[in-house]
């Protein structure tokens, strides 16, 4: 989404202009549970063609690695780890050294690959890599979402939008003709995968916008 291609949202004499996504690129990873008996032999993302507003879970071979269950896996083959560059645009899942000195559960419960979840990556084409794989993820840039509703018994006005790949600042302006946009102090809270901010209001026109950071 480019600044000339912005949604805009009017209560009132209030208005919302938004053009941006915000950033999260926490991730965690684990041993794969074989529950049919075969181990992943493909790399598999869910959603198969994710969004900026879509939290990704995945599963990945390991070309044979596992065990009987995640602790023996993990003292042959040491305990899966993930890191998101989001300047690169890489994920990288890599292993630790084989763990040493652990008393392992004889419980079967065989594992074989790794799966995870990645929260929302900004759009692009980003690869993951695991042992000597290389995979392509294609991300794309999803309609940014954002509404505004007066407040129960009160003058204010509550804005939300999703969380996605990149990082907003929420700014106003008490003109368009003006170009000082000023940044909302008020630090947004987080539910159900959306930012939510709110604002009092008062007897003048102003204007609202979500810059891309």
């Amino acid at each position: 989404m480019t600044a000339s291609n912005r949604a805009t949202v009017c209560l009132g004499c209030a208005a919302v202009l938004a053009g941006g996504l915000w950033t999260a690129n926490g991730a965690s990873v684990r041993w794969h549970i074989i529950a049919n008996g075969s181990p992943p032999v493909a790399f598999a993302l869910n959603p198969a063609n994710p969004t900026t507003t879509n939290g990704i879970t995945f599963v990945a071979p390991t070309d044979g690695k596992g065990g009987i269950n995640d602790c023996f896996a993990s003292v042959v083959n040491g305990n899966p780890a993930i890191t998101v560059d989001v300047t690169n645009k890489t994920i990288k899942v890599s292993f630790s050294p084989p763990l040493t000195n652990v008393a392992c559960p004889l419980i079967v419960l065989p594992v074989s690959g790794v799966e995870g979840e990645i929260e929302p990556l900004s759009a692009g084409t980003w690869v993951f890599e695991i042992l000597q794989n290389h995979y392509t993820v294609g991300v794309t840039e999803a309609p940014l979402l954002l509404s505004m509703q007066a407040l129960t018994n009160s003058s204010g006005f509550q804005f939300d939008w999703p969380i996605t790949g990149d990082t907003f600042a929420l700014e106003f302006n008490d003109s368009l003709a003006l170009g000082n946009w000023q940044a909302v102090t008020n630090v947004p809270t987080t539910s159900s995968n959306r930012n939510t901010v709110q604002i009092e209001g008062d007897s003048g026109s102003r204007f609202f916008r979500l810059r891309r950071l």
